[in-house]
């Protein structure tokens, strides 16, 4: 049984123990911040009406003793203290009226405000945190599950690689910020730092291919991890595989110095491409099927010529085979449709040594 105590506390409060690192607000287990701006205003118009809001949810964190303080973490409520920290940081207005417009009363009111906390009795690293995040969410569409994933699988070392491909790991290991899971191994740290991904990371992050908004809610992630299972075990409908590699590879991926030497390697393939933003090639479904021809190319040592490569891909996209185009289009991550991709795109890339 898990003791845990209901209180509140002021808003002032919680934004001061926000700024001086007492209260972490995005946590490991967290999702990024996906909030809209109407989400953010519409919450704080609640605040500024004085209707109440459901329950914040704080894990208590450890004692320190030598520093006479304790650093507790937000389990559920993470968009809400983003949501009034930017409001008085005045980046967007409610209403037509920014915090700095606000009167000296209203001021005072808001930062009075008396928010609902459930406190509990954990330390920050305790698996039941995690846990209790993932249940409260469980039954809610608010978490994509991509999210939910990264949440439950924080430290796989499967899910660790895919986040480092993607940029969504600090590699600098800090004890009080819990910004990553604090059961990670420091051997993960240490290996991680070694890596050669600056190509891969940019590539994975790119505007051209992923929206801001895909990005912060991990569907490049997802994606990363879809490369890296359909290289591994071979073509697969939709994210089938995922779950079984982060399973299968949680504790020891033994070939992911290997792997990630490739992806970096069709990583450069594509810088010097120098696709066009809206390239043909960087529609979701294609640069899938793209980029795993040409890591099945590069792992048999298939010399590419980039110029040639170039102008092959281009000739074929101004005469499309129907049933490429048909592939590309329409259930295009089942099965049948990524191997005709596939096929048509190892033959594309043979022609091009």
């Amino acid at each position: 049984m898990i003791s845990y105590k209901v209180r509140s506390i002021s808003l002032l409060n919680l934004v001061n123990d926000i700024n001086k690192g007492l209260l972490i607000p995005d946590a490991y287990f967290q999702r990024n911040l996906v909030w809209r701006e109407t989400h953010k205003k519409d919450f704080i118009k609640t605040i500024l009406l004085g209707f109440p809001f459901p329950e914040i949810f704080i894990s208590k964190g450890k004692i320190d003793v030598e520093k006479m303080s304790t650093v507790s973490c937000i389990v559920d409520g993470q968009q809400r203290t983003d949501a009034i920290k930017t409001f008085i940081s005045n980046e967007f207005d409610v209403d037509g009226s920014y915090y700095k417009d606000l009167t000296e009363e209203e001021k005072s009111s808001f930062l009075k405000y008396e928010i609902a906390v459930i406190e509990l009795d954990l330390e920050n690293d305790d698996l039941r945190v995690k846990e209790i995040f993932q249940r409260i969410n469980r039954t809610s569409n608010s978490l994509t599950i991509i999210e939910k994933l990264a949440s439950e699988y924080s430290t796989s070392e499967y899910m660790l690689v895919a986040k480092l491909l993607t940029d969504q790991i600090e590699l600098t290991k800090s004890d009080n910020s819990f910004k990553e899971d604090p059961n990670i191994p420091d051997s993960f740290y240490e290996w991680a730092k070694k890596q050669k991904i600056s190509k891969s990371t940019k590539l994975f992050t790119s505007k051209a291919i992923f929206s801001i908004t895909e990005i912060s809610k991990k569907n490049n992630l997802m994606y990363i991890l879809n490369i890296m299972s359909t290289v591994i075990g071979g073509m697969y409908r939709r994210n089938d595989k995922v779950v079984n590699f982060l399973d299968d590879f949680s504790l020891d991926f033994r070939d992911k110095t290997n792997l990630i030497k490739n992806i970096e390697n069709v990583a450069e393939v594509f810088s010097k491409l120098k696709l066009k933003s809206k390239s043909y090639w960087n529609n979701k479904a294609n640069f899938f099927s793209l980029f795993i021809a040409l890591y099945s190319s590069i792992e048999s040592n298939i010399n590419i010529n980039i110029n040639i490569l170039s102008d092959n891909l281009e000739l074929f996209e101004s005469n499309l085979p129907e049933d490429y185009r048909l592939a590309a289009t329409e259930g295009v991550n089942n099965t049948s449709e990524r191997l005709l991709r596939h096929s048509y795109l190892m033959d594309i890339i043979k022609k091009s040594q």
